[in-house]
C-alpha cells in the first residue's frame, strides 16, 4: 500500500491481470464484400505506442465507429493517417502497399509486422512514411489489420467507395498469403 502520488513508490510489486476470449475470425462475408469505415481526428495521447489499458480516447473512437455502423474509424493528426481505433491501416496506391512508420503515435502489432512481411515475400513494393490524408481518400485499396480483423479491405470509406468500391488485387493476394501464415505458423500443433 502506498500513498497517494502519480510517482512509482518504491519497492512497489507489479499486479498482474490476465483475460483471454475465443479469437473469431472475420466472416466470409466481410472479407469478400470489405468493410465501411468512418474517419475522425486522432485525439488520442502521443504515447499511442505504448500498450495499456488507458483507451478511453480509443473507446470513444471505436463507439463512433459502431453508432455509423463501421468497422472501424481511421484516424488522422495534423494531416496525416495514423491509424484506426483498433487497427492499424494499410493504403495502396498504384500496386505500391503503404503504411505509416511505426513511432509514438501508433501501437506496433504483431499483425503489421506480419502483413509488411507477407507483402515483401509476395513481391509487393512497400513504402513506410507518411501518407497525406488526401492519399488515403483516393487509394486504390485501403485495409485495416488487427489480431481480431486479420486483414479486412475497407470498400467504404465515409460513404464513399474506395477504388472500385471492392476488394482489391494487392489485398486478396495478401490475404491468402495470411491465411497461407496461418495454417503453417500459427494452426500448427504443437
Amino acid at each position: 500500500m502506498a500513498k497517494r502520488d502519480h510517482a512509482f513508490p518504491k519497492g512497489n510489486k507489479p499486479t498482474v491481470f490476465m483475460m483471454s476470449s475465443p479469437l473469431v475470425t472475420p466472416a466470409k462475408e466481410l472479407v469478400d464484400t470489405g468493410v465501411s469505415c468512418i474517419t475522425a481526428t486522432d485525439y488520442r495521447w502521443l504515447k499511442c505506442d505504448v500498450k495499456s489499458v488507458s483507451l478511453l480516447a480509443n473507446c470513444l473512437l471505436r463507439q463512433s465507429a459502431a453508432e455509423a455502423d463501421a468497422a472501424e474509424v481511421v484516424l488522422f493528426r495534423d494531416g496525416c493517417l495514423t491509424e484506426a481505433s483498433a487497427s492499424n491501416v494499410f493504403v495502396v496506391r498504384k500496386g505500391k502497399l503503404l503504411a505509416p512508420p511505426k513511432n509514438h503515435l501508433i501501437l506496433p502489432g504483431i499483425t503489421y509486422d506480419v502483413v509488411l512481411e507477407l507483402a515483401v515475400a509476395s513481391g509487393i513494393p512497400v513504402e513506410l512514411r507518411a501518407i497525406p490524408e488526401h492519399e488515403v481518400r483516393s487509394a486504390d485499396e485501403l485495409w485495416v489489420t488487427s489480431s481480431s480483423k486479420e486483414v479486412l479491405a475497407v470498400t467504404l470509406l465515409d460513404g464513399k467507395p474506395v477504388g472500385n468500391g471492392k476488394p482489391g488485387p494487392v489485398f486478396r493476394t495478401v490475404y491468402q498469403a495470411f491465411q497461407e501464415f496461418k495454417r503453417k505458423v500459427m494452426r500448427q500443433a504443437a
